[in-house]
């Protein structure tokens, strides 16, 4: 990128905009400069919050502004694809929300459209920027604990009243396996999860089996949980990784931000990491834990509001649009986590064991 600062598009500005913009309204060199939504007070007060961004209420004319070099795709799932073909084609550079796509083969097609047309395509998994986490993968690739061996992630769901006020339209959307891809939890949610479960190890998921229940909420309405999904990783040294998810609906979960919190247990040859919390706050402990040598080390200093993810997140994006590098994550990468969670439902449907390459080579 050339120009003094990078203009921003945000395409859909639903509640986790109030977090995706946080990034871009710090970075120096970066300018959100128009949104667009159905919803055209929605978009005025965002605009307004965010330095009196222009507003428009259909994709095409957005993607017809020169002032904007690349746009925040926070759309439904089953919208990202043509959401993302658009502005890719008009030559926006696109950071897309996860998951990217419903299906491999619609990710495979982005890619290549982002590939021809020479523009950036990164998919934004914010718990890889959550500090907790860049903690932990720091001290596992120092050594910290010896070979990571084993990875046990656990999500306590709460009441759904409680945290972020949500409208009924956004919570619709999500129970929705046509327009979410999946389920609430186990895909939209999950993608974060299996992303955690590739994050720390060595090595990429081989096989995965999974126990996923649908618990019926009302009319048209139910959650996936609770669940039980567990996975085996590739490579001679014998790895495993579990990840169950409680659904405590009546549960009350310290949070401002969605009524859930999730919990990281990482085994290694030598120690134990454990990270403490993210999305809420269900315990008062240190963020991270270490374990080794009969010591056990507490980091009481690391930033663990949910809200910075997302704003290191959007910094990285400008980085790399700035340096002419890679982001965290591309297409390739957004793959392996998609196949990941692909595969989880997959085995819980059809009640086996489900190989990734099943999906990948498909």
């Amino acid at each position: 990128m050339t120009g003094e600062r990078i203009g921003i598009g945000f395409v859909g500005c639903g509640r986790i905009s109030d977090l995706q913009c946080l990034g871009y309204i710090d970075h120096p060199r970066a300018e959100i400069r128009a949104v667009c939504d159905l919803d055209e007070a929605r978009a005025r007060a965002s605009a307004e919050r965010w330095g009196g961004a222009r507003v428009y209420g259909d994709l095409a004319a957005l993607l017809d502004d020169p002032e904007i070099d690349a746009v925040e795709i926070l759309t439904p799932h089953h919208l990202h694809e043509e959401h993302a073909t658009a502005a890719l084609e008009a030559g926006k550079h696109v950071s897309l929300q996860k998951p990217p796509t419903p299906t491999l083969e619609a990710l495979a097609r982005l890619a290549r459209v982002s590939e021809r047309t020479g523009f950036t395509l990164r998919v934004f998994e914010n718990f890889m920027f959550y500090p907790p986490h860049l903690k932990a993968k720091e001290l596992i690739d120092a050594g910290a604990i010896g070979e990571p061996l084993s990875l046990r992630a656990k999500t306590a769901s709460g009441r759904l009243t409680d945290g972020w006020a949500l409208t009924p339209q956004t919570q619709a959307w999500r129970m929705n396996t046509d327009t979410c891809g999946g389920g609430a939890t186990t895909f939209d949610h999950g993608y974060h999860c299996f992303n955690m479960g590739r994050f720390f190890m060595p090595e990429e998921v081989e096989r995965v089996h999974a126990f996923i229940h649908w618990t019926e909420l009302g009319p048209n309405e139910r959650i996936d949980g609770p669940a039980l999904i567990s996975w085996k990783y590739a490579g001679a040294v014998p790895r495993y990784g579990s990840w169950e998810v409680i659904a405590s609906l009546g549960m009350r979960v310290r949070s401002s931000y969605y009524a859930s919190d999730d919990r990281l247990e990482i085994h290694g040859s030598e120690g134990v990491l454990w990270v403490n919390r993210c999305t809420g706050k269900l315990l008062d402990e240190p963020s991270v834990v270490l374990y080794r040598d009969g010591e056990t080390r507490a980091f009481h200093d690391l930033e663990c509001d949910w809200a910075e993810s997302f704003r290191l997140g959007g910094i990285d994006f400008i980085d790399a649009l700035c340096e002419g590098r890679v982001p965290a994550q591309d297409a390739q990468s957004a793959r392996h986590t998609l196949a990941f969670a692909l595969a989880a439902a997959r085995s819980a449907d059809e009640g086996r064991e489900v190989a990734i390459a099943e999906l990948e080579d498909g």
